[in-house]
């Protein structure tokens, strides 16, 4: 009996975890086994000759195979390339799940136009009362996602922005605060006060990215009235496994930075 089937016949707390991480130029796994304690069983990294969608999609079945996606639990890290995200003032407010789905709707409608209608958008809440943070994928590029998963025998679980995957899964507190997350090519800002999200941005990374960064920070904190003292965290995804990784960011400014060595 084949090593797939045997993952397939297990308890589904038991079969492995898969993690893969979608990026315009590649596509990274993480193998791990256990409950209690996760340990990394395998890792690898598909790269793309092309930086396009269909280009993913295609290589996306060969990624899956080396991953041993048979009986896993799959677990899918989009790239902020793939992503769209805006601020929805008061979602607390909606009185039903169809007002909260217009509401976010609205939210990028009227950036974006009527394309928000071919994407799929999920919230995410903050304090009650407070703003939450809205994020949109191509519905398109979802159910290919899904149908290969399907296809290749695993069981898909969650398909998340790897801000969203970052962000909870490194250490951030304080009611007020900024955090980074950088990517090849991009930098991702989140920020929130009195625990209600507050803005969001996205935006190219140069070869300077610690001056891109502190001319955006530095705007942020005017934007929205910011305390020079309100703590920035910057991580990044580390290798195939995916952790976040602290990264040591020295602003030209005198910044007090939470977990930083400045």
């Amino acid at each position: 009996m084949s090593r797939s089937w045997l993952d397939r016949l297990l308890p589904a707390a038991w079969q492995p975890r898969l993690i893969m991480h979608l990026h315009p130029q590649h596509i990274s796994w993480s193998r791990q086994h256990g409950v209690f304690k996760p340990s990394l069983f395998a890792q690898g990294r598909v790269q793309l000759e092309h930086d396009h969608h269909d280009s993913l999609l295609a290589l996306l079945p060969q990624a899956m195979q080396e991953a041993g996606t048979a009986g896993a639990r799959v677990e899918i890290v989009l790239s902020s390339d793939f992503m769209r995200y805006a601020i929805v003032p008061n979602p607390d407010g909606a009185t039903s799940r169809e007002e909260l789905a217009m509401l976010c709707r609205h939210a990028f409608q009227r950036v974006h136009g009527d394309i928000v209608a071919e994407w799929d958008i999920q919230i995410s809440l903050a304090t009650l009362g407070g703003n939450g943070l809205a994020s949109a994928v191509d519905q398109a590029l979802l159910t290919a996602l899904r149908q290969q998963v399907l296809e290749a025998g695993g069981r898909l679980v969650s398909v998340a922005p790897a801000l969203a995957y970052a962000f909870h899964h490194a250490a951030t507190s304080g009611a007020d605060g900024i955090f980074v997350l950088r990517e090849a090519g991009r930098l991702c800002l989140l920020a929130w006060q009195n625990r209600s999200w507050t803005a969001v941005r996205l935006q190219p990374m140069t070869d300077d990215w610690q001056s891109t960064l502190e001319a955006s920070v530095r705007s942020l904190r005017l934007q929205l009235d910011m305390a020079d003292a309100t703590p920035v965290q910057v991580y990044e995804l580390a290798g195939d496994a995916m952790q976040p990784r602290m990264i040591s960011w020295q602003p030209q400014a005198n910044w007090t930075l939470a977990g930083v060595s400045a």
